[in-house]
């Protein structure tokens, strides 16, 4: 393979890794940012909300990826630190094996039951039918956008993160084009801005899907490597990353159908900004944790203990640059940020401005929450990586929200995520401190 992330320089294989993983993970973010601004500016803010109560469906896919292809590309890398070709080979066979058959299920299902999905969602009389009008092409396009998802882990892993640059900077291009054409001046309203999407994430599968005519593929499809064992193992290595995102979804869905209550469509449209921001901010950290899952994972197969520390240790300070970018932009540019979605006008400006700078204050703690998930994820250590995964991302959200909004009113929804954030990094921090120190007493017996 071209990057060799059992013995390769740790500093050189993140440079080349980190681009491509944080443009994989801004892609979904970017999708639904595009749709939100463009939607605001020609079509009023009732759109921002319809597309807010959406996006637990982009949500659900993240999550499937991440449990599908996610945990199957971790085992993929732990057998390449054993040196072992043909069998990591496999587990690309098994993540799209089980990709296809989800996807085509999910398809026939989201098809048949959208007005029943917007409504469960929070979508209110006020806003279903242009929901709706949305969902409904999404649910057409669900196993592209889980296909996109699949080779985006195994494209870069099979060393050509670049390609995987080009895929996603495509996929954002079009989507930004096809938007503006779509319901610019075709008038195709929110069937245009979600198929302006879909359209996207297509092209972007068939970017990606020329790294299979390089001379840099390995990678090979056998359908008969596609044994129980095998897709257990995949999803078992994926499931805390999942669950981050099915958390995300379900606290989604809780927020939104709670902010209706108290606010109505003005909040859920700051919540739609503040979440937009929220999951920008998310994604550049991801994007550092996945540019050293692969060679974590390759070292755990390796049993090289002290590598694991040093790509740990150059996270933590990739995570620092990280969170002082986000905080000043959170900080310093609430003002741009809202007048980027064409909110000018008080209350919700008022709302808006005040929920981004409190929502600035939980950056830190997100970032070395979802490095240290990441690291028990990449050694396959289920029970503390799936433990952080439901604090940070679902269990103390949605009990931080109760807690909030009884104490501060409206004001209490946007600091729910500094109360769960810094709550969960108690928990990360013992089990991270409990990990290493385990290592060193394995390196002392060795």
């Amino acid at each position: 393979m071209e990057l060799d992330f059992l013995h390769g320089d740790i500093y050189s294989l993140y440079r080349k890794l980190y681009p491509a993983a944080i443009m994989s993970m801004l892609t979904a973010t970017v999708a639904s940012l595009a749709d939100i601004v463009i939607l605001s500016m020609l079509l009023g803010s009732d759109m921002i909300s319809a597309v807010s109560v959406c996006m637990p469906i982009y949500l659900l896919l993240n999550a499937l990826t991440l449990l599908i292809s996610g945990g199957a590309a971790t085992v993929y890398a732990f057998f390449i630190g054993k040196d072992d070709f043909v069998e990591s080979n496999r587990y690309f066979s098994v993540a799209l094996t089980v990709t296809l058959l989800i996807g085509a299920s999910l398809t026939v299902w989201g098809i048949l039951k959208t007005r029943s999905i917007v409504l469960f969602l929070g979508a209110n009389q006020a806003i279903v039918g242009i929901t709706q009008e949305y969902a409904s092409v999404l649910m057409w396009f669900l196993i592209p956008m889980m296909i996109y998802g699949l080779l985006l882990f195994f494209v870069r892993y099979d060393g050509d993160p670049n390609r995987v640059i080009v895929a996603t900077l495509t996929c954002a291009g079009m989507n930004i084009i096809l938007d503006l054409l779509f319901v610019g001046p075709l008038q195709w309203g929110p069937r245009g801005a979600a198929l302006a999407t879909c359209l996207a994430y297509t092209s972007g599968v068939l970017v990606q899907l020329s790294h299979f005519l390089s001379q840099k593929n390995t990678l090979r499809y056998t359908l008969s490597a596609c044994t129980l064992g095998r897709i257990w193992r995949s999803l078992k290595a994926g499931f805390p990353l999942s669950i981050a995102q099915f958390g995300m979804a379900t606290t989604t869905a809780v927020f939104n159908i709670v902010i209706m209550s108290l606010g109505g469509e003005i909040l859920v449209a700051v919540y739609a900004v503040v979440t937009q921001v929220s999951m920008i901010a998310l994604a550049f950290y991801e994007g550092v944790a996945q540019a050293g899952q692969p060679i974590l994972s390759a070292s755990h197969g390796g049993g090289r203990l002290d590598r694991m520390r040093e790509v740990l240790n150059l996270g933590f300070r990739y995570e620092v640059v990280v969170t002082v970018l986000c905080m000043l932009i959170c900080l310093i540019g609430a003002p741009l940020i809202a007048r980027a979605f064409s909110i000018s006008e008080e209350p919700m400006l008022g709302y808006m401005l005040y929920a981004i700078r409190v929502f600035a204050l939980a950056i830190p703690f997100t970032g070395i929450n979802v490095l240290i998930l990441y690291f028990f994820q990449a050694r396959e250590e289920l029970l503390c990586s799936t433990l952080i995964s439901l604090l940070h991302s679902s269990v103390f959200m949605i009990l931080g929200l109760f807690i909030t909004v009884n104490v501060l009113g409206k004001k209490g929804i946007w600091w729910t995520w500094l109360l769960a954030e810094a709550s969960a990094l108690v928990i990360s921090a013992l089990l991270l401190k409990y990990a290493l120190t385990r290592d060193e007493r394995k390196e002392n017996l060795c």
